[in-house]
């Protein structure tokens, strides 16, 4: 078995989060091509899969170029992942050279998730967590990786890896935030630290509230995980994976005890000039029209690219209608 997240490397992984309505398979190979070294699919409901719920299984497919793709399923239910790996089995997911593991969410916040028993309340329905991950493991040809937060209904990240513990999970991914939190407050650093304490021989990526270089730096700094997963940081800007990698390689300053825990400024990355948008504007596009009729479903990534500019107001008016290639290359002429 090909194991991505084995492979050994110079620096920190550096990955696209998994994202419902947003890592799909355009927007993963845009970021692939601006540095991602992993990514993640949106989160894909295993009851749909073994139902074969024709748009369900569309989310399974890559793009020509993708790679290192990691499929993340969720539901409450043991054998709902077992018929949904058998499924994805028969028509022939696993032969995509692209996929390269199998990711199980439970972290995921939504109310409409939790309530079915699924996401982030499997942290506090440990027993049949286990079941899951291990059931998993057993049936899957891929390596199994999960996600989860710093703290569910009271079960906390460290509580909740010594649990599983036992099962051969090949990677681990913490939102340092608890479930109650959703995506805003501070991030536990220290309960990602624990947990990868607990883990020291598997990869333990830290997510959480990223959104530049410097925020990945701190959170490896005070973490010390294998690598940052990086979600709402990248809606715009895909730009900040090589943004992160360019800080992550800059040495340190010797010197006083400030300078040397001083976050280096990543320099020549942060400014990215309106050519290089409008071309990434148009190559996501592209690649989101290789599959999809029209662009209705792209217009809200797309303006999260021109937050910010000096005429974002006028083109956001513009870019909330367009429907069309032809249309969107007029409105960035």
């Amino acid at each position: 078995m090909n194991n991505i997240w084995q492979k050994k490397r110079k620096q920190p992984l550096v990955a696209l989060a998994p994202m419902a309505g947003y890592t799909d398979a355009a927007f993963r190979l845009v970021c692939q091509k601006k540095g991602a070294d992993i990514v993640y699919t949106e989160m894909v409901a295993v009851e749909a899969i073994w139902r074969k719920n024709e748009k369900t299984l569309k989310m399974l497919e890559t793009l020509e170029g993708e790679k290192n793709v990691i499929l993340q399923l969720f539901g409450s239910q043991p054998d709902s992942f077992v018929k949904a790996i058998q499924i994805m089995q028969e028509i022939g997911t696993f032969k995509n050279k692209a996929i390269c593991g199998i990711d199980i969410n439970l972290g995921c916040p939504a109310k409409k998730v939790f309530k079915t028993g699924a996401g982030a309340a499997l942290m506090n329905n440990k027993e049949i967590a286990h079941e899951i991950i291990q059931k998993t493991i057993e049936v899957s040809p891929l390596p199994v990786s999960i996600k989860i937060r710093s703290a569910a209904a009271g079960v906390s990240a460290v509580e909740f890896i010594k649990y599983i513990e036992d099962l051969n999970v090949a990677a681990v991914m913490i939102h340092g935030r608890t479930l109650a939190q959703g995506f805003g407050g501070e991030v536990d650093f220290e309960m990602i630290k624990r947990v990868k304490k607990i883990l020291p021989n598997i990869p333990v990526l830290a997510n959480g509230g990223i959104k530049s270089a410097s925020d990945a730096k701190k959170m490896l700094d005070k973490t010390e995980a294998d690598g940052v997963g990086i979600a709402r940081g990248a809606w715009g800007n895909p730009w900040i994976f090589k943004q992160i990698k360019s800080e992550l390689s800059s040495p340190r300053k010797q010197g006083s005890r400030e300078t040397q825990n001083k976050i280096p400024v990543c320099a020549g990355m942060t400014n990215i000039s309106w050519k290089e948008i409008k071309k990434t504007m148009l190559e996501h596009a592209k690649y989101f029209i290789q599959y999809k009729d029209d662009l209705v479903e792209l217009r809200k990534q797309m303006l999260f690219y021109i937050k910010g500019l000096p005429n974002a107001i006028e083109m956001r008016k513009k870019i909330i209608e367009v429907k069309s290639l032809n249309e969107l290359k007029k409105i960035l002429k």
